[in-house]
């Protein structure tokens, strides 16, 4: 990660455990981050969630997109397919096959969670959290709303990250 962030001003911050079981305690290491960032002067937050591996242009690439929230994306851990758009506002997501992604630039009404995302601090500075909802996970919950908020989000195709254990990076093409 240090290599890929060579001459950018930064900082590395990883949560201390928490005690909150599940999606809840991820929402609250989440939103530790968010005060951490909010401390500095930066002009944006890269989340990349401990299972995933970056490739090395990953922060250059999303960056480069010039929007509120930049994703990576993630082969999920069962191997069907990727999770990139909302179906409705019931939150429903649809899937597209790999081949379908790669090389691409999606725009729209996209979702590719937050296991590889870059966030500007606008997101957060208008006063947006993570959240948690028991019935939808916080990646798909934060997608959703920082888009209905009026924020642009892009994915990628060139950001394919590994998603350990399953797709390792040197293991996906």
């Amino acid at each position: 990660m240090e290599k890929a962030l060579a001459g950018v001003a930064h900082e590395i911050f990883v949560t201390p455990p928490t005690s909150t079981p599940g999606w809840e305690g991820l929402v609250e290491c989440q939103n530790l981050i968010v005060d951490r960032f909010l401390t500095g002067s930066f002009t944006h937050l890269w989340l990349v969630e401990l299972d995933v591996q970056v490739p090395l242009e990953s922060f250059e690439r999303l960056l480069a997109l010039d929007v509120d929230i930049a994703c990576g994306y993630v082969q999920r851990h069962n191997g069907e397919g990727l999770i990139l758009g909302f179906l409705d506002e019931n939150m429903r997501v649809w899937y597209l096959p790999l081949n379908a992604v790669q090389g691409n630039i999606l725009s729209g009404w996209v979702m590719a969670g937050t296991s590889c995302v870059l966030i500007g601090r606008r997101v957060f500075d208008s006063g947006y959290r993570f959240r948690y909802q028991s019935n939808v996970t916080p990646d798909i919950l934060f997608m959703f709303q920082v888009q209905r908020m009026g924020f642009v989000a892009k994915v990628h195709g060139d950001v394919l990250c590994g998603h350990l254990p399953e797709f390792p990076l040197e293991g996906i093409s």
